[in-house]
């Protein structure tokens, strides 16, 4: 079921942003949160993914805001089936803290990012500007998925032609940081930490940092 939205949508500047969550209070909370923020415009909530397949047909959001323990199909489900129908959408994953697996799974799947069910509301607002910039997910729940990669998998053969600083690159690429953060934990320039990036994505194949993260996860490069 939906939830009627009484923010008036505007079309300049804002995130459009849609939410597929099965607890009513706490989608009642996320939409309250988006309506109250000037630059992000929610344009559907939903308690259920085949619910929100409906709306997808006439709302086509920038961000989704998926659960991932849903009634019927499961999040994970659904971020793969979104995926493979809207690929331009970026899907950040409502979860709890001791949901590893999922989140490893969900990432596989192809969604782009994480925040915690309890975060503020400034972290929720902060994630949804963030995941369009390059910050994919809290740096909490990249810490341990980066560690459950590690516990569960060995190295891939892409990782062989990475380079160390490469290497420590993606990894940061994968804990949220911008460039700009990169080059100042590594005492290097924006520029140079670029040039890296850019190296990653040819020796990876991909042309987008959520590609590159998605698969170096889904390929245990870290």
């Amino acid at each position: 079921m939906s939830i009627s939205l009484e923010k008036n949508r505007s079309t300049v500047n804002t995130i459009s942003v849609m939410i597929v969550e099965d607890d009513k209070r706490t989608r009642e909370m996320h939409v309250a949160t988006l309506n109250g923020v000037e630059d992000v415009d929610c344009v559907g909530a939903y308690e259920s993914a085949e619910d929100a397949f409906k709306g997808l047909a006439k709302d086509i959001p920038t961000v989704l805001l998926m659960d991932i323990g849903l009634p019927g199909m499961s999040g994970i489900e659904a971020v793969r089936k979104i995926k493979e129908e809207y690929p331009t959408i970026e899907i950040l994953m409502l979860t709890v803290y001791d949901d590893d697996e999922k989140i490893f799974n969900s990432i596989c799947a192809g969604a782009s990012g994480y925040i915690l069910k309890n975060a503020k509301k400034d972290e929720l607002i902060e994630s949804i500007r963030g995941i369009l910039h390059g910050a994919p997910m809290s740096p909490l729940i990249a810490r341990r998925l980066l560690n459950l990669i590690r516990e569960k998998t060995t190295p891939q053969e892409e990782l062989l032609t990475l380079s160390p600083r490469e290497r420590k690159i993606l990894e940061l690429l994968v804990e949220g940081l911008s460039e700009k953060k990169i080059g100042e934990k590594l005492f290097i320039s924006p520029l140079t930490v670029h040039t890296h990036i850019k190296n990653i994505y040819a020796k990876l194949h991909v042309h987008s940092r959520a590609a590159a993260i998605s698969k170096a996860v889904k390929n245990k490069l870290l």
